[in-house]
């Protein structure tokens, strides 16, 4: 029995004195989806809409500090350039990048883009724009081609169907959002974890 227990504190003890200071948590409602460690990358995007990358170097009760992380690619390599000193508060955040989504860094700038997401582009009202469109604009050439009036009575049916899906793609447009976006269904925390 005491051998056990000294094991068990023995092989803790290391673990308490060198584990992080505490971690943030990205929740959906109440269920965490993803940690941030001490040391761990983190890419975020602020109220202003700048993107930050970089490494957590403290976490605090409502902040967490940044080292700041540029990477330039030029002919000879790659360049990475670390700024340190940086604190942001959790109200700062207002979105995360999707697992799916990509980081590009482009001339000492992030940048996140669209990866490999299935049924973007219907997500996002592309396809149904350009349905919508193309449908409208090929039964006017039809029509013009074969002269006749393109808006006769019994075509305007087939028109305004093209024009409520172009409609329909106009407004997924406007409301897509890919990124993670906090607030009242996603929300991040920060757990402090005392006595280190």
């Amino acid at each position: 029995m005491y051998k056990t227990t000294f094991l068990i504190l023995a092989f803790s003890l290391p673990i308490v004195a060198f584990s992080q200071n505490g971690y943030l948590v990205l929740k959906k409602r109440h269920r965490p989806l993803r940690y941030f460690w001490k040391d761990s990358r983190i890419t975020f995007q602020r109220n202003d809409g700048e993107w930050i990358h970089g490494i957590i170097t403290n976490i605090h009760n409502d902040s967490f500090s940044l080292t700041r992380e540029s990477i330039r690619y030029t002919l000879s390599g790659v360049d990475t350039t670390h700024y340190r000193g940086y604190i942001f508060s959790l109200k700062d955040i207002y979105a995360l990048p999707t697992k799916k989504e990509m980081i590009v860094h482009d001339n000492n700038r992030v940048r996140v883009i669209l990866g490999h997401e299935k049924f973007v582009w219907v997500r996002n009202g592309f396809i149904f724009q350009v349905a919508g469109a193309g449908y409208v604009v090929l039964n006017i050439a039809n029509d013009l081609i074969q002269n006749e009036p393109p808006f006769e009575q019994e075509k305007l049916k087939g028109l305004a169907i093209g024009s409520a899906v172009f409609l329909i793609g106009t407004i997924l447009h406007w409301s897509f959002y890919p990124h993670i976006r906090i607030g009242k269904k996603f929300h991040l925390e920060a757990v402090v974890i005392s006595g280190m």
